[in-house]
């Protein structure tokens, strides 16, 4: 009977344990700030170290702002920005960039 209450009371502390890993506290949010003077739609990435990152889609003639995620930042080695119109073969893509946590970066895009 000890036995068995002793293995329900170590399945009950288990069961209160958490499998999320303890967040921090959150870190100053980097923006990519941008104005698409293109009339062509943009799918926006960030790149780093060969690694393609997702930032979204900004309409022609619009401007939005984009969070970078933080572990793209996060020990920050230099970042490009590409941006990839939807009905075409051109891909623009910026000179690399040092950024930090809290940056903003501002993004025009031309008509071309």
């Amino acid at each position: 009977m000890r036995a068995c209450l002793i293995a329900l009371l170590v399945m009950l502390a288990a069961a209160c344990g958490s499998l999320q890993p303890a967040s921090g506290p959150a870190g100053p949010r980097t923006v990519l700030e941008v104005e698409n003077r293109n009339f062509l739609d943009m799918n926006l990435y960030v790149l780093r170290a060969g690694q393609r990152v997702r930032l979204g889609r900004i309409g022609g003639g619009e401007r939005r702002a984009f969070t970078i995620p933080d572990y793209v930042v996060r020990g920050s080695s230099d970042l490009q920005f590409l941006a990839d119109p939807v009905g075409s073969a051109r891909t623009p893509v910026t000179m690399p960039l040092a950024v930090t946590p809290g940056d903003r970066v501002r993004l025009i895009i031309p008509p071309y």
